[in-house]
């Protein structure tokens, strides 16, 4: 019989095409999820003036032209400016697949799933409303990584 490692936390996979699970992932296996092994972790928020919570992706997708992650740039922005609006800065956007979890790297609960959830809704709705748009922003992340050899 297996226990749960204590260095094991319940995560929140979220990748670019906004399909999402819940994961269970310690710091050894986190790069079957996030791809490269640098890992960096940003604070985020889905509302403004919300709670702030972590998230963990990695650097290197960016220069390896993963498609930028709309859910995670907008945590981003809307934890550092208030503002949910990441179209308005594709330099800070963050690509490739996303692991969040509660402050600290602890592990992530129903209410925070749930916030995330809706955030993905907003941020699907957003997608297929504004399409133009929406490209724009993801050929300009794109554009911003390591050129093709």
């Amino acid at each position: 019989m297996s226990t749960r490692n204590d260095r094991e936390r319940f995560g929140f996979l979220v990748n670019p095409d906004l399909t999402y699970r819940r994961i269970i992932f310690n710091a050894d296996n986190a790069n079957q999820f996030l791809g490269p092994v640098v890992h960096e972790t940003v604070h985020v928020a889905f509302v403004q003036q919300g709670n702030q919570f972590d998230a963990i992706y990695s650097p290197e997708a960016r220069d390896n032209r993963a498609l930028p992650n709309p859910l995670a740039s907008m945590a981003l922005n809307t934890a550092a400016t208030e503002n949910p609006d990441f179209l308005t800065d594709p330099a800070s956007a963050i690509s490739g697949p996303v692991i969040f979890l509660a402050r600290e790297g602890k592990s992530i609960d129903d209410d925070i799933v749930e916030q995330i959830k809706q955030a993905i809704r907003a941020v699907r709705h957003f997608r297929e409303d504004n399409p133009e748009e929406f490209q724009l922003w993801q050929n300009a992340v794109l554009n911003m990584g390591s050129p093709q050899e």
